[in-house]
């Protein structure tokens, strides 16, 4: 007796006596119809939000490598733009005004101060941009701000021996464009070029489909059409409509997410080629501009305007021409080939009025000759460099805008999938749930 009465009191619990019979209690729980039902139905929820959090994710974090673009490396890589440009139209205008009119220095000339402005405010901002003081571009960044001072000084010095009369002006004006065109541009060029580098390869990458998180989908999909299969045989009833329900909103999702992802993979680099190539093509001509205009005084101010200096004149125009051709070729709207055949039509009146110049100062016309490149008649030199420059501006200003727009767009289809995937798989999971519960409460 004593023996069977111990037999049936129940043993000491150890401490890991729940964590050893837990498999055992779930294997009888499955081993039963509503304990499977259940575990399928947290499977399949499971799944789902597996599948919609990994989508949703990464459409967030595409979501904010576009915000990241917009609000910072496309200011960053149009500050560099800017400073590139700047430098370049100081130094034209430097050169230019110490032909023009010798009683005035550069400083005292808005348009030159307004670039030398734009640039001091563009090297701050690409600085503040720049998160890594070690790199390449911070290191670009601190020579432009080290030399340009000395060019201003160089400027100065040239216009005030200019107004009193010295010779050594135009040794001072020819020191101070050498040091912009071999040195100061060169490193605004170097950094302008892997800024929008990085800009396109940042896009580049966003073009990218997100196999993961549609695989996520793929896999909840397919699983949800092997349980409806696997339900309908078990409880052998008609397919259950949360399930089907459900299937159809995920497939819902993959559709549109896989849609939206071969989209931006097909169409994607033809769009960051349309938008930033352009961009970059643009500044390089402007600047290309630019210095011929410079080049093109420095010769009169010379008195020495070679054949060579002819010949790389006309190369540099016969090279902005062609690279407006190609660019009006790619262009998708009339107005903008209509601006581009405007600024053409500059770039060949400009060719024929320097053409008429060089002739004036072969023949020893050197007042004519001057007054041909600097004055303000119609059709003259500095007439049509500045309606080139000007419509060369206006293409830039316009690229820049549908390259912002194109990111702009980019984020937003980018937050739409989001949410939409996120909606889809929260109703998924509540037509799980209500088509398991009938199933369940018929063994209650």
């Amino acid at each position: 007796m004593d023996r069977d009465v111990l037999a049936d009191t129940p043993g000491r619990l150890h401490v890991f006596t729940p964590l050893v019979e837990a498999p055992r209690r779930f294997l009888r729980f499955i081993s039963t119809t509503p304990g499977l039902l259940t575990v399928v139905s947290i499977v399949l929820v499971a799944a789902i939000l597996a599948a919609g959090g990994a989508m949703a994710a990464t459409s967030g974090s595409r979501q904010g490598e576009l915000n990241t673009m917009v609000n910072r490396s496309e200011p960053v890589s149009f500050a560099a733009q800017e400073l590139y440009n700047s430098l370049s139209v100081a130094n034209a205008v430097a050169t230019t005004g110490f032909l023009s009119d010798s009683s005035r220095t550069a400083d005292t000339r808005q348009q030159y101060r307004e670039a030398v402005n734009t640039a001091t405010s563009a090297v701050v901002r690409a600085a503040n941009g720049t998160d890594d003081p070690s790199s390449r571009e911070m290191t670009l960044i601190l020579e432009i701000q080290e030399k340009l001072p000395f060019y201003i000084s160089l400027v100065t010095e040239a216009g005030a021996n200019n107004r009193q009369g010295y010779p050594l002006g135009a040794a001072y004006i020819t020191q101070a464009s050498t040091m912009m065109q071999d040195e100061l541009l060169p490193a605004a060029a170097e950094l302008h070029s892997r800024t929008s580098s990085s800009l396109a390869d940042q896009q580049h990458r966003l073009t990218r489909p997100s196999w993961f998180a549609l695989s996520g989908l793929v896999a909840a999909v397919i699983m949800l059409i092997i349980a409806q299969f696997w339900l309908a045989a078990w409880s052998n009833r008609r397919i259950s409509a949360g399930y089907a329900t459900a299937t159809v909103l995920m497939a819902a999702a993959l559709i549109w997410a896989g849609i939206s992802a071969f989209t931006t993979w097909h169409e994607g680099p033809r769009g960051v080629v349309g938008t930033s190539q352009p961009l970059q093509t643009l500044t390089a001509l402007r600047i290309e501009v630019q210095q011929a205009r410079s080049t093109e005084v420095l010769g009169l101010v010379q008195r020495d305007y070679t054949a060579d200096n002819q010949s790389d004149f006309s190369d540099r125009v016969a090279s902005i021409d062609t690279q407006l051709e190609e660019l009006r070729e790619a262009a998708e709207n009339q107005e903008t080939r209509d601006q581009i055949d405007g600024a053409r039509e500059s770039l060949r009146s400009w060719d024929n009025s320097h053409a008429q110049m060089v002739s004036m100062v072969r023949q020893g016309d050197y007042t004519d000759a001057v007054q041909a490149t600097v004055g303000d008649e119609d059709g003259g030199v500095s007439a049509s460099f500045t309606s080139l420059d000007s419509d060369l501006e206006d293409l830039i200003d316009e690229s820049r805008e549908q390259l912002r727009d194109y990111l702009s767009d980019a984020g937003r289809a980018a937050s739409q999938v989001n949410l939409l995937v996120l909606v889809l798989s929260l109703l998924s999971i509540l037509c799980i749930i209500q088509g398991t519960r009938p199933r369940l409460q018929e063994y209650l």
